[in-house]
Parts: structure tokens; sequence; C-alpha cells
């Protein structure tokens, strides 16, 4: 009898299952509850799943509501695709100066930038363009600079030529000199050249950094940033960053590297990242051959240094040094026969 009455049950049951609509997930059910929590709603955004079109209606009306908290409308609209109701929403908000603080706008202007880097209607670019450009006098720093970066990564040319003339003069520049010089640098160094070779000089080694990495291609200001690589006085970061644009751009970069990570004067740091940015320009440009076995040598005597295992980061250099040989010994032919004959 128990039997018959379960069939009986679930027969009862059946036609009640195929009419019901699926219910939402908790996770969405708790994120589009305007009575919980932020706190309950944000954990709950890290289980959102992909919305379906009910679930991206609610989402675009939380992110279109000011009565929400800004991280709570910043996370519903990033889960929304690009589409006309997404941008109407995002540049409504972005529009406005009373509408939504500064890390909501900034925010906004990078997810924009981000589902807007492939190919979008005309009348939308002109659109986004007109309220970007605005937010480039934005007196909210972080806003300011997110509105740079989207359109100087278009070539805006109103972005561009504010920055560069800021520059040029070498006051009131709208956002932090190192971002603006990495602007210049990603929208093509080539063409600022004069405008950045002051910064060389920079009393701000991190702005000097920037302004390195940048300028290596110049052939003119490359003695400097030589200079600044190789320079035992000159701070970490600047060196590193020096070195680094060095080992792509300068022809004769292995023959003062090599020389630094032969040098156990300088800074264990130092010496290996100049042995690693030898190796990447081995692996991707023609390097000498004497040249490469040279560097062998060097980095055979650093991985036979004992005093090294004295300091963590001596330490560290040697097991570079010792890994990097075998490499060495693998990779290129020339240091292969040389050792094979030594």
């Amino acid at each position: 009898m128990r039997k018959l009455l379960t069939v009986l049950f679930a027969l009862l049951c059946v036609p009640a299952l195929l009419h019901a609509q699926p219910a939402p997930s908790t996770a969405t059910a708790t994120f589009l509850d305007r009575t919980r929590t932020d706190a309950e709603r944000l954990k709950a955004a890290q289980s959102l799943g992909y919305p379906d079109e009910k679930t991206r209606r609610g989402l675009l009306g939380i992110g279109a509501d000011k009565k929400q908290s800004d991280a709570v409308r910043f996370e519903a609209l990033r889960r929304v695709q690009y589409s006309p109701k997404w941008r109407d929403v995002v540049l409504k908000i972005l529009a406005d100066p009373n509408d939504g603080g500064e890390e909501l706008d900034a925010n906004l202007i990078r997810d924009l930038s981000r589902k807007t880097a492939f190919r979008i209607p005309v009348d939308d670019q002109q659109r986004i363009q007109k309220v970007e450009r605005k937010l480039l006098d934005d007196q909210r720093d972080k806003v300011r600079l997110e509105a740079y970066r989207a359109l100087v990564s278009n070539h805006d040319s109103v972005a561009l030529e504010r920055l560069v003339t800021a520059l040029r003069i070498g006051k009131n520049v709208p956002i932090p000199l190192t971002d603006a010089i990495e602007l210049l640098d990603d929208d093509g160094a080539i063409s600022y050249i004069g405008v950045l070779r002051p910064f060389l000089d920079h009393r701000d080694a991190a702005v000097r950094a920037r302004a390195a990495r940048a300028l290596a291609l110049d052939p003119e200001s490359r003695p400097k940033i030589v200079e600044m690589a190789v320079s035992s006085t000159s701070p970490a970061e600047v060196r590193v960053d020096a070195l680094g644009a060095l080992a792509h751009e300068d022809p004769g970069y292995t023959k003062y590297a090599v020389g630094i990570v032969a040098n156990g004067q300088e800074s264990p740091d130092i010496r290996r990242v100049a042995m690693g940015e030898v190796v990447g320009r081995m692996n991707y440009n023609v390097v000498d051959p004497d040249e490469q076995i040279r560097f062998a040598q060097t980095v055979e005597r650093v991985a036979g240094d004992r005093n090294l295992v004295q300091t963590e980061s001596g330490a560290l250099l040697q097991r570079t040094a010792v890994d990097v040989l075998a490499y060495l010994k693998k990779a290129f032919p020339a240091i292969a026969k040389f050792y094979a004959n030594r």
C-alpha cells in the first residue's frame, strides 16, 4: 500500500513539475533583492552565472538606481554585456556629475573601454567620446585618469594634445607623470621623443624609470639611459627599467650587461636582472657567438661563487645562474660546442 501511495503521489506531482518555471538561483535572487545588505549582495555576486534576459533587466535597473551603493551598482553593470541599454545607463551616469562617486565612475570608464575594445557603431563611438572628453576636466583624480586612458587608447587627438601640451610646459599635468609618460609610450613614443626626454632628469626616480622605458628606442637618448643602467648610484627601480628597455632596443646591450653580471660589487638583484635580460636578448636577437660564450663563462663563475650563499639575494642569484647555464648549453650551439670541446 505504501508503495502504491508513493507512485500515486509522484504521478499527481508530474503536471505541476512540468509547468513550473525554474526558480532563479539563490545567488541571483540574493543580489537582486534590494532589502539585503550590501555585504550579502556582493558576496552573492561572486556566484552569479551568465544572466538571462530577466536578470539583465534587473541588473540594469540596479545599476541605474542612485539609491543603491556604488559598489553594488558597478557589480550589477559589469555583469551585463555591451548593448544599447547598457550603454545608455552607463553614459547617463558618467555625464551626470551628481550621479555616482569617484570609484563608480572610474570603474565604469574602465569597463566601458574593455567592452568597446572591438568595433562598435560609429554613433556609439561618438557618444562615448563626447562623454569621456568632458571627464578630462573632472575634479576627481581617478575619473580623470581613466578618461585619459580610455581616450588615448583610441588615439583621441584632444586627449593627446592636452597631455603633450602639459608635459611640454612642465606644469599642470592632469594625471600623474608616470601615467602620462606611459600613455604617450603606448601611443607611440617615437612621436613624442622631444616631449619625453627632459623626464630622464626628473627628480622623481619613478618618473625617470618610466621615461627610460619609453625612450630606449631613441639613439640620442640611449647613452644617458645606459649610464642610468650601469651606474651603481642609480636607484634600483631606474636600473631595472633601464636594463629591461635597453635589452629590447640596444644592439650593444650584452657588452655592458655582462659586465654588470660579472661585477661582484654589484647588487645581487641587479646582477640577476641583467642576467635574465641578456638571456632574453639572446633568445630573440642575433648575438655574436663570442659574446654568447663570454656571457656563459660569466654565468658559470657566478654559479660557482660560494660566497653568494651568505645572503638570500645572493643565494637566489647563484641558483638562477646554475639554471641559466644549463639552459645556455642546451639552447645555443656555439655555447654547447665550447663546453663540449673544453
